[in-house]
């Protein structure tokens, strides 16, 4: 996926989106079947599934961020961005970087669900991520109304 997901080849790309359609109708949908599709199609159903997504893991993630108190932050500018970045006091933020923040923030998830749900690491993995963070999420609530 790392590598796919990393080229500008077309081709790459459409069986990238071809794979996560899949997936994500948990292999109903026929790789024959995604291949007699328009290209515009594919592209629809990709953007559809992030959306879903963005709404059912990302949001909660951040609604959690903001319970335990963390403040998104929003990036203002500054005047002397570009002077900045061009003598290397600010350091871009990579793709790996972000990546591994998902994944430190999914293991702290996945922790809090072993320990309160009393579940196995395993059983876990195979829950549901979005029920996870909707009992993430009234575990802290309940937790902060004590």
């Amino acid at each position: 996926m790392e590598r796919i997901s990393c080229t500008d080849d077309e081709d790459d790309l459409l069986e990238l989106y071809a794979a996560v359609i899949q997936d994500v109708f948990n292999d109903r949908v026929e790789n024959e079947e995604i291949e007699r599709l328009d290209v515009a199609d594919i592209i629809d159903t990709f953007g559809a599934i992030v959306e879903i997504i963005d709404i059912s893991v990302n949001e909660k993630i951040r609604y959690l961020g903001t319970l335990l108190g963390g403040v998104p932050e929003e990036d203002q500018g500054s005047a002397f961005d570009e002077y900045d970045q061009e003598n290397g006091y600010i350091e871009e933020t990579t793709q790996e970087e972000i990546w591994r923040s998902y994944g430190d923030n999914l293991d702290a998830i996945l922790q809090i669900c072993i320990k309160s749900m009393r579940n196995s690491y395993k059983e876990c993995l195979e829950s549901d991520l979005s029920d996870l963070l909707d009992y993430v999420v009234f575990q802290v609530e309940y937790d902060r109304e004590k």
